[in-house]
Parts: structure tokens; C-alpha cells; sequence
């Protein structure tokens, strides 16, 4: 079991502070969408919701740095 899995079945037995636990070690060397994403949904359910916030942010930040600019070839004078 991965230690995404093991947050995963701490969120879902309202263990939240393991699971939070979890997932803040597992960002500081996989800081991936998907696992800020998971540590926004636990600290939701704790009630930190600017913490949720900043990290939902940060999310959607990364994902646009990487999505392609569709209108750049269609503006390029």
C-alpha cells in the first residue's frame, strides 16, 4: 500500500490528522497535483479551509505553467 492509499483509508475512517500527517511527508519529495490535491481535500475536512485554498491554488497555478497557449498561433502577428 502506497502512503497515498494509506492517507486514502485515513480520510475515509475520519482519521484526518494521519492522514494529513501522511501526505505532508509525501509532498516534500512528490509535490505532485494529485498529492496536493489530497492534502487540500484532508485539510477541508479538518476545516483549514485557507490552507485547502493555498493548495488548491497551487495546484491550478502549476497546471496552467504547463497547459499549451492555444491562442498563441492564432494571434501571432
Amino acid at each position: 500500500m502506497t502512503m497515498q492509499e494509506l492517507a486514502r483509508y485515513y480520510l475515509s475512517q475520519g482519521k484526518t490528522v494521519r492522514a494529513a500527517a501522511l501526505m505532508m511527508k509525501l509532498i516534500e519529495t512528490e509535490p505532485t497535483p494529485e498529492n496536493l490535491t489530497l492534502l487540500a481535500d484532508i485539510y477541508m475536512e479538518q476545516g483549514l479551509f485557507d490552507d485547502a485554498k493555498a493548495l488548491y491554488l497551487r495546484v491550478v497555478k502549476a497546471e496552467l505553467n504547463e497547459a499549451p497557449m492555444h491562442g498563441e498561433v492564432l494571434f501571432n502577428w
